[in-house]
């Protein structure tokens, strides 16, 4: 009997222990992500890991892999999904190789400004979109905005939609980024955003497209005269977790990370809203010329027929109802 009770003892002890050491136990969480260093976004999400790594007192760290380091956002998805990495902050549109529903990002001129967009991320629609990478055992922590994109060529300003017809134009590699551009005229080509700057300035290239942020970092003023403020696509990276790696961190750790990655997405708003006049500034005084003349009623107009085709063949009723709703437009497609 004696025996007994001492057993249990020591099993009890050895179960407390454990449960403390559990506790104590620290984690860390390899992030990557295909952002340049010297953008919003990616300064932020520097300050993020190492606010986490603060209010977690160390249990919670982060390595953080920028611009593309572990490869490219297909490659990295791929990664996350076989639990060879922890976090990936990745395009809501480059999640399409995942599940071609996400491609819905890249729908033309979804939103009529970004406070609708922000809006709809921070509600129903960032809710659906998460829901979906859950059906891949991945959890959403949060979303940082990347922005509208725009066009910049060495042909002219871009005012009209018949201004892109026959215009050799880089897009990303997805199927809806290249059926929106041959509404128009253009002639897209899909390229991996390392060789752009180097295309563009042996002329393989007549145009590209992306956000400020990405026009000024990566100098392409240098090899492109005109910018075109055509806001035709808006851009939001999602946080995203490995499910099985999500579920070991405490609670109250957990609540951390989300609190603190929330926190740095307003704060990118913010950024974004305060450096946009910055990058047209540096822009326009390192050489290139920018109009904001876009014709963007006539570019919506054009660009709408890839709705109905989507939605038919891809997105289906439900998605593209719930988008409507949360659309900010007052019409509907």
């Amino acid at each position: 009997m004696k025996k007994h009770i001492l057993l249990i003892g020591i099993l009890s002890f050895l179960l407390l222990l454990s449960a403390c050491s559990n506790e104590d136990e620290s984690v860390t969480l390899q992030l990557g992500h295909a952002l340049p260093p010297d953008t919003n976004q990616a300064i932020k999400i520097n300050e993020m890991a190492e606010a986490v790594e603060r209010e977690t007192d160390g249990r919670v760290k982060f390595e953080i892999y920028p611009n593309s380091q572990l490869g490219s956002e297909t490659e990295m998805l791929q990664q996350v999904d076989v639990g060879a990495m922890h976090g990936l902050a990745v395009m809501v549109g480059s999640m399409q190789t995942m599940d071609m529903r996400l491609a819905i990002e890249d729908l033309p001129y979804m939103w009529p400004d970004e406070h609708a967009a922000r809006d709809a991320y921070d509600g129903e629609f960032g809710d659906y979109i998460a829901d979906i990478a859950g059906e891949y055992g991945m959890h959403t922590a949060g979303y940082l905005e990347w922005g509208f994109r725009h066009v910049t060529n060495n042909e002219g300003p871009v005012v009209e939609p018949e201004d892109l017809q026959g215009m050799n134009i880089r897009v990303a590699e997805t199927a809806l980024r290249v059926d929106t551009f041959e509404q128009v005229g253009a002639l897209p080509t899909v390229m991996a955003f390392s060789e752009v700057y180097g295309a563009l300035q042996q002329g393989a290239l007549d145009a590209q497209e992306n956000p400020l942020a990405n026009i000024v970092a990566p100098r392409f003023n240098e090899v492109q005269d005109y910018l075109s403020l055509t806001g035709h696509f808006y851009n939001t990276v999602m946080v995203v977790f490995d499910g099985e790696t999500w579920e070991k961190i405490n609670p109250e750790d957990q609540q951390i990370i989300t609190d603190e990655i929330d926190k740095i997405s307003k704060e990118i708003q913010d950024a974004n809203d305060d450096t946009e006049s910055e990058h047209i500034k540096y822009l326009t005084e390192n050489g290139m010329e920018v109009n904001d003349d876009v014709n963007k009623e006539a570019f919506r107009e054009a660009m709408l027929p890839v709705y109905e085709q989507w939605e038919e063949d891809v997105f289906g009723e439900e998605m593209m109802n719930m988008y409507r709703r949360n659309s900010g437009w007052e019409d509907d497609e």
